[in-house]
């Protein structure tokens, strides 16, 4: 079960570390037992088989504050920091932060063995920690104050340089940190409830605003425009989300075929028969689905053939390196081939230049997106776009 982990044979009466001595690692008791001794000899504890010891000082990187000795033969399991570290690096800033503090609190029992941090490095722990919870307490005000703003990123035909559609996308114009993109507030929205309140706002407005960006575009014939709309998991385990997106589309009056649903693997793993019940259901409508980032999961192909995905949307990391990397190349051509073999569209994402854009078009892909030909842009500036676009035949109006 703990294979993976390094063991060390401690011999009765040997000690494991030292009081004062630099905390590099913990461990785990697999077999025998240990003491833990105070500076001055006193016993503090008597460890067992899967007890953990030596986790403060692996955590703050400050000297060991006791001595632990085997009492018999005992064996270990090493746990490094490297690998703590590489958690905590991943762990919401807030929590990382409020470690922090209980562990500074914990050690001023012992300064003895307290070594002064470096100048600085709590900083960007709590910056951060402060920003998002910040960020948590405003989102509701935002959401009910018109903060959030839509932005729309065009999305173009390959073979004749049409417009075809857009892709709606959040961002929030905080009074303090200006815009802020969605990848930093749309986990907080999940994590506070919000995230049901967030994206029926998105839906509704994509929606209401969809009647005027449906003038600009013009599709290829017997193909329809179409407005993208991203899903989280939660939104999309809903029960309601069906219905929802139902009667949202009859309120604006919105052929269902215009509008296409976004999501990446994860949002399928998690919580896959939720997710695949409402996709399922919208496809029935006449929801177009797109798979996100398409490459970089592990199990597309999977998903791509026991759901009812429309569309391959090809991730940027591997579009914008085409032109420097075989594999790459390869990874792109193939996606294109397999959407063609099962007639769904493709879109390629992060296109930056103009030779990338050509080498695609040759390969087939069906629709562009990236800022060769547009930025995300709120809808007042759409029209000065297209007309600049079409000026420079990047776009064909």
């Amino acid at each position: 079960m703990n294979a993976g982990l390094p063991r060390e044979q401690i011999a009765a009466g040997t000690d494991v570390f030292r009081f004062g001595e630099p905390g590099d690692s913990a461990y785990v008791v697999e077999s025998g037992r240990v003491e833990v001794l105070a500076a001055d000899g006193r016993l503090l504890a008597l460890l067992g088989v899967g007890a953990l010891f030596g986790e403060v000082a692996l955590l703050d990187q400050q000297a060991r504050t006791a001595t632990v000795r085997a009492l018999e033969p005992t064996t270990l399991l090493r746990i490094e920091r490297d690998h703590i570290q590489a958690l905590l690096k991943r762990a919401d800033p807030v929590i990382r932060h409020l470690l922090t503090l209980l562990l500074a609190r914990f050690r001023s029992a012992y300064p003895g063995a307290m070594t002064a941090p470096a100048p600085g490095s709590q900083a960007p722990d709590q910056e951060a920690a402060l920003r998002t919870l910040m960020l948590t307490r405003d989102l509701d005000y935002g959401l009910a104050h018109g903060q959030l703003e839509l932005f729309y990123q065009p999305l173009i035909g390959f073979a004749q340089c049409n417009l075809v559609g857009f892709e709606a996308l959040v961002r929030w114009r905080h009074p303090v940190f200006g815009v802020i993109m969605p990848m930093e507030f749309i986990g907080l929205a999940e994590k506070t409830g919000l995230i049901h309140q967030l994206g029926h706002w998105v839906l509704q407005q994509a929606l209401a605003d969809w009647a005027q960006l449906r003038t600009f575009c013009h599709p290829a014939a017997g193909l329809p425009a179409f407005i993208s709309v991203n899903l989280s998991a939660p939104e999309l385990s809903a029960p309601a989300i069906v219905g929802q997106v139902r009667d949202l589309l009859n309120a604006h009056a919105i052929p269902p075929r215009e509008l296409k649903i976004e999501l990446t693997e994860t949002v399928i793993i998690e919580d896959r028969e939720a997710v695949g019940s409402a996709l399922e259901q919208l496809s029935a409508l006449g929801v177009a689905i797109a798979l996100d980032d398409f490459g970089t999961g592990y199990a597309g192909l999977d998903t791509v053939k026991s759901l009812p995905i429309a569309c391959l949307k090809i991730d940027k990391t591997f579009v914008q390196d085409i032109g420097q990397s075989l594999r790459s190349y390869e990874i792109v051509q193939s996606a294109i081939q397999l959407a063609l073999s099962l007639g769904l569209t493709t879109i390629a994402e992060g296109i930056e230049d103009e030779d990338t854009a050509n080498r695609l078009s040759e390969m087939g892909c069906g629709m562009a997106q990236g800022y060769h030909f547009a930025r995300p842009m709120p809808l007042a500036e759409v029209a000065g776009w297209l007309a600049d676009a079409a000026a420079s035949r990047r776009v064909h109006p």
